[in-house]
């Protein structure tokens, strides 16, 4: 997707939560909520991970890895379930699952991606001469002379297509403060830590797997919302809310499939989805 356009839909978007947010706290005012219980929610929306960025030191015969992965616009859901304090606060426990598909890669210095342009590069040389130049039917970019090795590392650097996906299955523990505005509105704000299980699927335009990785590593959130409470029979409570987030984990590490070598992915971005929150 456009940076331009994710940047865009992120703009509205925040700006419209934060001024619901500030319009609401500006004419009713602010106290503790005063109902607490259990309760358990369901939510789901859009992910809008940020390009990430992927970097391997030069191992070998290998350059350095450093390039830029494009993610079109992806989903999350989640359930969660949690207890509301009569302070305002609320804690909660939170199952989540995301996704993004691979877009593109700008490949800046190719690493171990080398490997995909060797065999090409080897395959020209050849023809130009006439001959088998290079024998070796699977020729690695090792065996290449230095002026074909920068050839093949020209062609795998620049902007390469990728089909796959990204997805992250999480586990977070989270604490809320819900503001009481006297009426059925009520704005929260608050974070949560926890763990994510990072899944990495990804192929080269010509169809050769680049990883097939897992990786879990620690997550966190922050953001807030506006939802509105509707009071039901027996003291129970129905809440309807919009909800923006900022999640991110520490960068998972990957083996590539085509030579073993490993790598690191940033993962980070924005999420903005509706929820469905019961009270007990």
């Amino acid at each position: 997707m456009n940076p331009d356009v994710i940047r865009f839909r992120l703009s509205t978007a925040t700006n419209s939560l934060l001024a619901a947010l500030a319009f609401a706290l500006v004419s009713f005012g602010v106290s503790a909520r005063a109902a607490d219980g259990p309760y358990v929610g369901v939510g789901g929306g859009i992910s809008l991970l940020n390009d990430s960025d992927v970097t391997a030191p030069a191992r070998g015969p290998h350059p350095p890895l450093n390039a830029t992965a494009s993610l079109d616009t992806g989903f999350v859901v989640k359930g969660t379930a949690g207890y509301a304090l009569t302070n305002g606060f609320r804690v909660e426990g939170e199952i989540g699952y995301r996704k993004n598909n691979l877009d593109n890669m700008n490949v800046k210095s190719p690493g171990s991606l080398v490997e995909l342009a060797a065999q090409a590069v080897a395959d020209g040389v050849n023809a130009v001469a006439g001959r088998s130049f290079y024998t070796n039917p699977t020729t690695t970019y090792a065996n290449l002379l230095p002026p074909h090795q920068m050839a093949a590392q020209n062609a795998a650097t620049g902007t390469q297509s990728l089909s796959g996906d990204i997805s992250a299955l999480t586990f977070m523990g989270n604490v809320y403060y819900d503001f009481d505005l006297g009426s059925g509105w009520k704005p929260y704000v608050g974070g949560g830590l926890g763990v994510a299980s990072i899944s990495l699927e990804s192929k080269s335009a010509s169809g050769t797997t680049l990883a097939d990785e897992k990786d879990t590593v620690f997550a966190y959130q922050a953001g807030g919302g506006v939802g509105y409470e509707f009071a039901t029979s027996e003291d129970h409570t129905i809440t309807v809310s919009l909800d923006w987030r900022y999640f991110r984990t520490a960068d998972p590490t990957f083996k590539g499939a085509v030579t073993g070598a490993e790598f690191d992915t940033e993962i980070g971005g924005h999420e903005i989805s509706l929820g469905l929150r019961y009270g007990f």
